[in-house]
């Protein structure tokens, strides 16, 4: 996807961070779909919007995203949502 001309603000809660955090470490998705608890398919959908959320079209993307708008370095599962530009 295209990034924007001009910053949206997305707001990822908890899970979406973890969510992000684990996608960036490489895990496969049945890992983190076992970390979290959660079907194959409920996760499909998350990573799907979380993706849409960032506006990327793969890991690596949602990755690069996270790393660039600060999301990965000292994230902490206990922390309240967070507004970030995109």
């Amino acid at each position: 996807m295209k990034p924007s001309t001009t910053p949206r603000v997305v707001v990822l809660d908890r899970e979406q961070r973890e969510l992000l955090r684990l996608l960036a470490t490489g895990l496969p998705d049945t890992a983190i779909a076992r970390r979290m608890s959660l079907a194959p398919r409920t996760l499909a959908r998350r990573i799907s919007s979380l993706y849409q959320m960032l506006q990327a079209d793969n890991r690596f993307q949602a990755g690069a995203a996270a790393e660039r708008l600060g999301l990965l370095a000292g994230a902490r599962a206990d922390e309240h949502p967070k507004s970030v530009a995109v």
